[in-house]
């Protein structure tokens, strides 16, 4: 017989507008008589730079005092397709190699990602502009330790053979713009974007499979060459019990055999929804797109179904920033904000369903603020 859904409704605090959730489905209840109910589901993924594995193109590539070698190199994929950047400059300056006319929109996340290898050089230095913001990070290509990361979401480093490191950055963008950069500096140490290079000609750092994917993180990497490549993959998973949260099942690519899925939330305040019938009360007042702190109590929107406990990510970009002032989820203070974009992990506390901001004076303004879930997992039944 038909069993009770497991799941839990989330309601959005900005609209009040319950995500339903569907009974979990067991196999009997569509006349099977046990084992395991399989469903398939499908993910599609892009990589929207181009001669993703040819730094050669004159078209995509633009280079700044440097040159690449002729000669391919042995990629982490074991073919010969990785390029050198060499110095064809001397002195203190950018060395450095970008492509544009890329398309990014407001409020997307995106994923940057290249593979990277010291040649002469040991630091890399991964970057992209949006048209009015700079997302980046600064890598040690020896250690693999990232430093200096700066309007990120999220930044992360694999280790590869052959000392290879595929390198990353996450990211909002704040800008829609078909002009955005993505751009690998050459450094010799982290933080100086301007290395004495002594001698032109010589190898700074190797180079293969760029990919520019709108994800909350690096994908498996997809080749490109004149034109932006989409895969579709058919995640898959055998169970004996489905959980459903709105339209979103949430399989992997290689997952347990047993389990009930647990859903992502995502966006249960997407960009802050910062309008004057937004939900937003307390301490605060929403005006042209803002949220204004008016006192230095809790300025909130409710988000009804948050699980105390759980890692949450917080994304807020703050445009002017009062005292001591911290986003307040459930009863669990951040730390204090800064101006700018932002991203704090947080647990939810369990005192309440609050999603805002606390304490500080009324000079805080704050543009958008958006909420997610930390992790996508199966939990064992």
């Amino acid at each position: 017989m038909p069993r009770i859904g497991m799941g839990m409704p989330i309601v959005s605090g900005a609209s009040n507008a319950p995500v339903t959730v569907i009974d979990d489905v067991l196999w009997e209840d569509y006349g099977g008589s046990g084992g395991e109910i399989s469903m398939n589901y499908t993910r599609t993924r892009s990589n929207s730079m181009l001669y993703s594995q040819d730094a050669t193109n004159a078209e995509s590539y633009t280079k700044t005092n440097t040159a690449i070698d002729s000669t391919l190199y042995v990629a982490p994929d074991s073919s010969t397709t990785a390029n050198a950047i060499e110095s064809n400059s001397t002195g203190a300056k950018n060395y450095k190699m970008q492509q544009g006319s890329l398309s990014v929109t407001s409020g997307s996340t995106y994923t940057l990602s290249v593979h990277a290898k010291k040649g002469n050089l040991g630091f890399a230095k991964v970057q992209l502009n949006d048209g009015a913001t700079d997302f980046t990070a600064d890598f040690n290509l020896n250690t693999g330790a990232i430093t200096n990361t700066a309007n990120l979401i999220d930044q992360a480093v694999d280790a590869m053979d052959n000392d290879w490191y595929r390198c990353s950055i996450t990211f909002q963008a704040g800008n829609t713009s078909t002009g955005a950069t993505a751009t690998v500096f050459a450094q010799s140490v982290a933080g100086d974007a301007t290395p004495n290079v002594a001698v032109s000609g010589i190898v700074l750092l190797y180079v293969w499979g760029f990919q520019l994917e709108q994800d909350i993180t690096q994908t498996a990497y997809i080749a490109t060459t004149s034109a932006a490549v989409t895969k579709t993959t058919t995640l898959s998973d055998t169970s004996d019990v489905w959980d459903f949260d709105s339209s979103d099942l949430m399989p992997e690519v290689d997952p347990d055999g047993e389990g009930v899925w647990e859903v992502n939330t995502t966006d249960l305040v997407t960009n802050g929804d910062m309008s004057s019938g937004s939900g937003w009360g307390g301490s605060g007042n929403v005006s042209g797109g803002q949220l204004t702190k008016t006192g230095s109590g809790l300025a909130y929107t409710t988000i009804s179904g948050l699980q105390a406990g759980n890692e949450y990510i917080v994304v807020v970009d703050v445009d002017t920033v009062g005292a001591a002032n911290q986003v307040y989820l459930g009863g669990t203070n951040s730390s204090n904000l800064v101006a700018g974009v932002q991203t704090i992990n947080i647990a939810a506390g369990s005192s309440n369903e609050f999603l805002g901001f606390n304490n500080g004076d009324t000079s805080t303004v704050i543009n958008s603020i958006s909420l997610v879930s930390n992790d996508i997992f199966p939990l064992d039944v």
